[in-house]
């Protein structure tokens, strides 16, 4: 009697866990990256991958384009364990792991490899522990790229022209120091929102990537796109670790697959674009400039000092990734100089 109802209570447990019995388990997988887009390409991979490997016990559902919400609903709801991954911006992210704010300093990286050197050699391990402690589980670096600024009337060729525009910001304290820094009336609107509020006048500019940009449409509420590249603005793939502690040792180690190695792919697929989504934005009616390297150097010196101010303002442990940041790009530089 006693083994026999043991026995029925280890069965309740075990289908309960949803791994047993070959239930599959579903994996849904929030992002406001829109179709059509490398993002989504990568995410069908993976999804692709996952089916095959897991011989149909997992099953990934990937949500585009805000389906689920914006960045912060998708996050907020990743760590509730509501929804169970997603592909997420690192100034999203930065909402509850303060650090990547950090990420977010205007002008702090000067190419993409550098990036990628800090990124991947600097500040993986350190980010890994900083997610799992907000109720993450960090899979990869993914790209989201050089934010522009799109404005209505003018280009952004300074910080001046930048005085008093009503600009769309990102849900970041490190963006909002910088609007505030160049003198823009920032207006904090989750991405769903945006089009809307370009088209009634609530904002006249916003900053992002060209490829997001097109994707998203946005190119239709403006008329001038400045090639700033002010931020490099990484994303990352992440679970929820309400998800992640529910699943057994073999669902983990096929939903990881390789880590961040699938970070370079994943970066080549959004950059191969390239100055063919210049041309799209210009075939579009909008004009666009790209600051030359006085400019763009100009433009860095009118907020100097930000850095400094943002990680002060940030505290927890946003200085040791500062400072893990610069010697990264120390040691970049160094490699650099012995080619």
């Amino acid at each position: 009697m006693f083994f026999s109802k043991l026995l029925r209570l280890l069965f309740i447990a075990l289908m309960l866990s949803g791994v047993a019995f070959g239930k599959v388990v579903t994996v849904k997988f929030g992002t406001v990256a829109p179709s059509g887009t490398p993002w989504a390409d990568t995410l069908e991979q993976i999804k692709k991958r996952v089916d095959v490997e897991s011989k149909g016990d997992l099953k990934i559902n990937v949500y585009l384009g805000g389906q689920l919400g914006g960045e912060l609903e998708i996050l907020n709801d990743i760590r509730r364990g509501r929804i169970q991954g997603g592909g997420l911006t690192s100034a999203a992210l930065a909402s509850v792991i303060t650090e990547m704010n950090v990420l977010e300093i205007p002008f702090i990286f000067d190419s993409y490899e550098e990036a990628d050197f800090v990124l991947d050699n600097y500040l993986l391990e350190p980010f890994k522990k900083l997610f799992l402690d907000k109720g993450l589980v960090f899979v990869s670096w993914a790209e989201n790229g050089w934010r522009n600024i799109g404005l209505k009337t003018k280009f952004a060729k300074t910080a001046k022209d930048l005085s008093g525009v009503k600009i769309r910001s990102q849900e970041s304290q490190t963006h909002l120091a910088f609007w505030k820094k160049v003198n823009a009336s920032a207006v904090p609107i989750a991405i769903p929102e945006v089009l809307s509020a370009l088209q009634t006048g609530v904002v006249e500019g916003f900053d992002n990537t060209a490829l997001f940009t097109l994707a998203a449409d946005w190119q239709t509420g403006i008329k001038y796109y400045t090639v700033t590249q002010h931020i490099y603005q990484p994303a990352a793939v992440i679970y929820s670790k309400k998800f992640w502690d529910g699943i057994n040792e073999a669902q983990r180690k096929t939903l990881m697959g390789e880590g961040n190695l699938l970070a370079p792919p994943s970066r080549k697929s959004v950059r191969s674009l390239g100055l063919e989504l210049m041309d799209v934005l210009k075939s579009s009616g909008i004009n666009v400039y790209t600051l030359t390297t006085k400019e763009r150097d100009e433009f860095k010196n009118s907020v100097r000092g930000l850095d400094g101010e943002v990680v002060k303002m940030l505290g927890a442990d946003s200085q040791k990734i500062y400072n893990l940041l610069l010697e990264g790009k120390a040691a970049f530089k160094k490699k650099g100089s012995k080619k």
